[in-house]
């Protein structure tokens, strides 16, 4: 008995012009690759961004950003511009970042990359300080890392005080220049 197998034809030209080259699927990019990113600009006239403060506990600011992760154990990249303000020159400000999982309440954004824990005191994620001078306008980039663990959504905002324990106000926002932040996944 005889068993004739018969294969169908392969037209290899047809099968590489429909490959798409340009789109790699989110579990097959490598380390290190960008999985998305997010971000706020924050603009208007006047005083709509700004956020002042002469308390020595950390308020909120206006500057915030919110990412879902698409990977449980992703690093996530905030990236920050504020304008700062202070009204004295023997004050000085320090900046936090908070963040808020789900529907959870704000807390001190805890770790970063690689495990390691930030003191919440004394100088958060920044102290800006300048000794001599009446009052005082500024930009301070700020960079963090975040290791959430979760791939529910995750808010991150800016948090500022007044580390003198005195009545000077320190601003974070200025005048409706435009800020942003943002938020940038990074696959592990």
């Amino acid at each position: 008995m005889t068993v004739k197998i018969e294969k169908s034809e392969i037209d290899i030209r047809e099968k590489l012009i429909s490959l798409d080259y340009n789109t790699v699927p989110l579990e097959k990019m490598p380390s290190g690759s960008v999985v998305q990113v997010q971000y706020t600009v924050l603009t208007g006239s006047g005083s709509a961004n700004e956020a002042e403060t002469n308390s020595s506990n950390y308020q909120p600011t206006l500057h915030r950003v919110t990412i879902t992760p698409k990977f449980k154990n992703s690093i996530i990249r905030i990236d920050m511009s504020p304008n700062t303000k202070q009204n004295s020159g023997t004050a000085y400000q320090t900046l936090a970042i908070y963040k808020k999982i789900g529907a959870g309440n704000f807390v001190w954004a805890g770790t970063h990359a690689h495990g390691t824990t930030f003191s919440t005191s004394p100088h958060g994620a920044g102290t800006i300080r300048h000794n001599g001078t009446a009052t005082t306008w500024t930009i301070h980039p700020i960079l963090y890392f975040d290791e959430p663990n979760t791939l529910e959504t995750i808010e991150y905002k800016l948090y500022q005080r007044n580390s003198t324990n005195g009545s000077y106000l320190v601003r974070v926002g200025e005048n409706g220049a435009d800020e942003f932040v943002s938020a940038t996944e990074i696959k592990k």
